[in-house]
């Protein structure tokens, strides 16, 4: 009689201890410098204009993580989601946001080159990285909506143009049958000038908004 009480006290306690389930939904931003939210004159980038959207929406949301890297790659995610910090906010969360690839196919000469010179070979070298992104992601939360942002022409050249509309329709491609993944395309979104004042690049304030309201309103 007294093993079976300590065996039912046991198991009351380590049903007490058991972590509950977080009720307020979580957002995390992991990429480049578009993640970071660089050139945004007001300091805000897609996580706060995110916060605000989905308030508007009435979602009890805590603030966004923003675990974007200026200039980062592929490399430089996957070698970000080994870290504890990123981990864990990956793990906690109910969105996780990636905004990843210009930086691989346009961020240096060499790139550049290949990818203007065999862009078939360097996009799927690229999204294969990208989908180890995914695949880390989903060991990390299975249970995680992920939303993958296509990419966008800050120069507005045709050239460059159908560059971003192949990339966007390989991104689509790739991850169809993936549940609960989305491709969120905002090439769109910069066919009127919304480049940021600072560097006439990344997006402008006006420019992050857009994005994070498409972001909320897929989700």
């Amino acid at each position: 009689m007294r093993r079976a009480f300590v065996l039912l006290f046991l198991i009351v306690s380590c049903k007490a201890a058991a972590p509950l389930p977080h009720s307020r939904f979580s957002a995390v931003v992991i990429g480049d410098s578009v993640a970071h939210g660089a050139g945004d004159e007001r300091g805000r980038g897609i996580a706060r204009d995110l916060d605000d959207e989905l308030h508007a929406r009435g979602i009890d949301a805590i603030a966004t993580k923003n675990l974007g890297i200026n200039g980062a790659r592929t490399r430089d995610v996957l070698r970000l989601l080994r870290g504890a910090n990123a981990r864990a906010a990956v793990a906690g969360a109910d969105l996780v946001i990636v905004s990843i690839g210009g930086n691989d196919l346009y961020g240096d000469s060499i790139s550049r080159l290949l990818t203007m010179s065999w862009p078939s070979h360097a996009m799927e070298r690229t999204l294969d990285r990208v989908a180890d992104i995914v695949a880390t992601t989903r060991r990390l939360n299975p249970n995680a909506r992920v939303a993958l942002l296509g990419l966008y022409d800050p120069y507005r050249r045709p050239s460059l143009d159908r560059a971003v509309n192949a990339w966007d329709a390989r991104l689509i491609a790739r991850f169809a049958a993936a549940k609960g993944l989305d491709v969120i395309r905002i090439a769109d979104l910069f066919r009127t000038y919304r480049l940021s004042p600072i560097d006439h690049f990344h997006p402008s304030a006006e420019g992050y908004l857009l994005i994070a309201q498409r972001i909320a309103e897929a989700f």
